[in-house]
């Protein structure tokens, strides 16, 4: 039986030897796409509605008119909240508050109704948990709108009840109308503000690990990282070998996570795909650079997960989604641009939510770039200096 001839060295045989040391490990193996297209359905379910909705109020109407009535139903009207409870005292309120039953307490006070109708002043109080800052500032807001307008209706109202037609007694209520418009996310939809952010950053750790696992094991085999330069040929032909699969793989996860948000989930893409899919392939290769040099800097396995993890863990705080960038010290501006993950989040902001020029966005993408390129910079240096033979010892003549 003939034998079947060797590969010649270089890209070809590196990458066939790591689909083999792929398929020899079948944790490496879901880590790669079935686990974090996984990940991306369950918070695909989280975020499905878009919206948070019918968030539990408690209301102490001690007024117990009709329009303190009326109030109560304006508020029950809006989509964000519901009345969930009705207490009697405002100590009762403030113990569902407290259970986490309840985000807000509505107080209307007692005489509430006599005070407007003798063109008084009456104040409603609304306290909420703030400590959750998404349902507070969306409990607030919705509230603090549903009483507006109702204090708007009754202002016009006592006006045109003393003899102003509606037109000026609207325009008394609001001299100056402020019309507002929002941009780039005016449903204000989660889907688009974290689940399009959260499952990059999430990759990006995945990323980072399974180029440092792959690095590090070559490193403490027996062979040490020899044996890849030798069937690779060269540097450039190894690393790149090495990373082929991974880069696949992951690309698949990413757009498919994306097929899945703009399809089925029904977000909006309004710039280029052409350049979506370039700063994604820049995306995956700079976080695999990233975990290449981790891997082949720490001096076990252990320590390089635990430096990926550490680098690319609090990646999600530092990306200026959900507080902003300009309002961080130094330390934090430095850690964001060192971080892939956030160059790429800021183009695809750009890219599928702004629709800018793409001049706005050559910034961002030379820096992720420039990033690629230096992570891998040093991971080839790394790889020279890990794979090259070593002198032999010359032993000590006996004495």
């Amino acid at each position: 039986m003939a034998r079947r001839p060797h590969l010649k060295a270089g890209f070809r045989r590196v990458f066939l030897a790591e689909l083999r040391q792929i398929g020899a490990r079948p944790g490496l193996m879901f880590m790669l796409a079935p686990f974090p297209l996984l990940l991306f359905a369950l918070l695909a379910v989280v975020f499905q509605l878009g919206l948070p909705r019918d968030l539990p109020i408690v209301v102490v109407d001690q007024d117990r008119s009709t329009l303190s009535r009326q109030m109560v139903r304006v508020v029950d009207a809006t989509p964000e909240v519901m009345v969930a409870y009705k207490a009697g005292t405002l100590a009762d309120g403030r113990l569902l508050l407290l259970s986490g039953k309840a985000y807000a307490v509505v107080l209307i006070p007692s005489r509430t109704e006599r005070d407007v109708l003798a063109g008084r002043r009456p104040e409603v109080v609304l306290f909420y948990n703030n400590q959750y800052m998404t349902p507070g500032s969306l409990v607030a807001r919705s509230v603090g709108g549903a009483l507006g307008t109702v204090a708007a209706g009754i202002s016009i109202e006592a006006r045109v009840a003393r003899g102003a037609d509606v037109e000026s007694a609207t325009q008394a209520v609001t001299p100056i109308p402020v019309r507002q418009s929002a941009l780039f996310n005016p449903s204000l939809e989660y889907v688009q503000f974290l689940l399009a952010a959260v499952m990059p950053t999430v990759l990006q750790i995945f990323i980072g690990a399974s180029a440092a696992l792959s690095f590090s094991r070559d490193r403490q085999g027996i062979a040490g990282l020899g044996r890849s330069l030798r069937l690779g040929g060269t540097l450039l032909r190894t690393a790149s070998g090495k990373f082929a699969p991974y880069t696949f793989a992951y690309l698949l996860v990413l757009w498919g996570a994306d097929a899945l948000l703009f399809g089925p989930m029904g977000a909006r893409f309004g710039g280029s795909l052409a350049f979506h899919i370039a700063y994604g392939l820049v995306f995956v290769l700079a976080s695999q650079m990233l975990g290449a040099a981790a891997a082949l800097l720490a001096r076990d396995t252990v320590s390089a997960l635990a430096a990926v993890g550490v680098i690319t863990g609090p990646a999600f705080g530092f990306t200026g989604i959900t507080f902003p960038r300009l309002s961080m010290n130094g330390f934090s501006d430095v850690w964001a641009n060192l971080l892939p993950v956030t160059h790429y989040l800021e183009l695809r902001t750009d890219n599928i939510l702004r629709g800018a020029p793409l001049d706005i966005s050559l910034p961002a993408f030379g820096w992720l770039v420039v990033l690629a390129l230096a992570y891998g910079a040093a991971t080839l240096l790394l790889l020279w200096r890990h794979g090259r033979p070593r002198p032999a010892a010359v032993p000590e003549p006996a004495r």
